[in-house]
């Protein structure tokens, strides 16, 4: 799997640490278990384990903007089998620019 992880400047190791350990559930994993597990690794709660997820950008850099060749941010974990299984992605930036060419702008 190629997802890729960018803290923020305020994320020490410990916060990249449990964002990692986020990331790596799977669909075979009970979700509600994974985010319980980890939260109880690290000594917090639901909503500081989110908060950290959410600070820390994560993207896939196997799929990218068929126009532009931008990476494919994702938001939550069912989000890689998802990107991975379209044919194509487009990035909002040039979605927008070609609907605004489609529609004559």
């Amino acid at each position: 799997m190629s997802l890729k992880l960018q803290p923020n400047v305020t994320q020490n190791a410990r916060d990249l640490d449990m964002c990692k350990d986020y990331w790596e559930y799977d669909s075979t994993m009970d979700y509600i278990e994974h985010v319980e597990s980890v939260c109880s690794k690290y000594g917090v709660t639901v909503q500081a384990l989110f908060k950290e997820v959410s600070e820390c950008f994560a993207y896939l850099d196997d799929v990218t903007c068929e126009f532009c060749g931008y990476i494919c941010p994702v938001e939550v974990p069912a989000d890689i089998a998802y990107m991975r299984s379209k044919e194509s992605w487009c990035c909002e930036v040039c979605e927008h620019a070609t609907w605004q060419e489609y529609n004559g702008r």
